[in-house]
């Protein structure tokens, strides 16, 4: 079984490019489906979240697979409009070190930021609830899940909270003095949005509008963190009296463009206006720079800001390597076994069945040969067996890690006579 990644990424890709190809949560589930139908495919899983968009797939065809991958990614998620330098493929080995790196969020725009694994978490759900993750993929992923949170918890990765929202607020902090008595506007109510209300809070900011496509929803975080609830159709009103406004809603279209801001300038007197977009899709429409006044700063944009903090979180990097490498060889060598479960399986099998004849063929003679009398015995065979058949056992894994595996079954499967057994059947 082959493991294979296609995917692209905001190292790979720029937004403009990028949210073309970004893929609602709620659709995870028909797309994953769609393609696990496809006769190459075995296990899949689909990624989509702010920075990337990934195929995570198990097949026994490798080439005929890849091609099924790229065509998927490139015209049934997005536009084409992705080209050849745009995407990446991985197969195997590669594949495990890159999710695990993704999933400790190494792989981020924002080094060490904590949503990432839970977007990774809710597109395994989706696999789960579709059946297009097998046991292979779940395996992989669940030691994804364990490998992260062991960065988290043994090294400094994790010892402060960052987000892209976090990042945003940064920036608004660098670009006004200050932030004591301004007014903030959060359009989302989702998580990257809450993580960015705390943030603007923590920064100064007296007063928080939050709006959302749906007063209910607005209003349960306003109420959470102290802010004032809105609807989106009060968006330019709001956008008259705020200095920072962050987005963050999940659109297939913008929902502000130049027209929107004509009114809201206006009113703002020539006070700058500072707008974060944090959508994939993007929010904003990029013309709006053109404003005067009006500062627009993307997903592309925040990576200069995120780099800053990098550097005092680099030091964690080298110990999470280590932790995630340990965790991919131990990956590795359990997907190494899997080939070699049946000739183990039918071994066991065949040794403990001649085991128990045994015991039934002289259990008459015995003077005491009662069935629990019996059934003692045959424990103690079992037991025997297992003994007897530890270290072949041990040395065809040690080996199969080596890539001897294959041979050594097979001369376990002569030995023991399964071929035979298998003709007979």
């Amino acid at each position: 079984m082959n493991l294979l990644l296609v995917g692209l990424n905001h190292r790979t890709t720029p937004v403009a490019i990028r949210e073309r190809y970004a893929v609602a949560p709620s659709e995870f589930g028909g797309l994953n489906e769609k393609l696990a139908r496809s006769p190459d495919i075995d296990e899949v899983v689909l990624i989509s979240t702010c920075n990337r968009t990934e195929l995570l797939a198990v097949s026994r065809a490798q080439e005929s697979a890849l091609e099924c991958l790229h065509a998927f990614l490139r015209h049934e998620l997005g536009d084409g409009s992705a080209g050849p330098s745009h995407i990446y493929e991985l197969r195997d080995a590669d594949v495990v070190m890159h999710l695990f790196r993704v999933a400790a969020s190494l792989d981020s725009m924002v080094l060490g930021e904590a949503q990432i694994l839970g977007q990774i978490k809710a597109a395994y759900r989706a696999g789960v609830a579709g059946r297009s993750v097998g046991p292979i993929l779940n395996r992989l992923l669940q030691t994804a899940f364990r490998a992260a949170k062991r960065v988290r918890s043994e090294t400094g990765l994790g010892a402060s909270s960052v987000s892209l929202a976090r990042v945003g607020v940064q920036l608004a902090r660098e670009l006004f003095e200050s932030l004591d008595g301004k007014t903030a506007l959060l359009i989302g109510a989702g998580e990257m949005a809450e993580s960015a209300l705390r943030g603007l809070q923590d920064a100064g900011v007296e007063s928080v509008v939050v709006l959302s496509r749906t007063l209910e929803s607005a209003t349960r975080l306003a109420k959470r963190l102290s802010g004032r609830p809105a609807s989106l159709e009060a968006l330019q009103t709001e956008l008259g009296t705020a200095s920072v406004a962050i987005s963050s809603v999940q659109v297939d279209r913008p929902i502000l463009g130049p027209a929107d801001l004509e009114g809201a300038m206006q009113a703002r007197r020539g006070r700058p206006l500072l707008l974060v977009d944090l959508g994939v899709p993007r929010n904003v429409d990029s013309a709006v720079n053109e404003i005067e006044n009006v500062y627009l700063y993307d997903l592309d944009d925040l990576e200069e800001v995120a780099e800053r903090g990098r550097a005092q979180r680099g030091a964690a990097v080298e110990p999470a390597l280590a932790i995630l490498s340990r965790e991919r060889d131990r990956f590795e060598a359990w997907r190494a076994h899997l080939p070699l479960i049946p000739t183990i399986r039918e071994l066991v099998n065949h040794a403990n069945h001649l085991a128990k004849l045994e015991v039934r063929r002289v259990a008459p003679d015995l003077e005491d040969a009662s069935p629990a009398r019996q059934e003692v015995l045959e424990r103690v065979a079992e037991g025997i067996v297992a003994k007897l058949l530890h270290r072949p056992l041990e040395c065809l894994r040690a080996e199969s890690e080596e890539g001897g595996g294959p041979y050594y079954a097979e001369a376990l499967r002569r030995l023991f006579g399964l071929e035979l057994e298998d003709d007979e059947e």
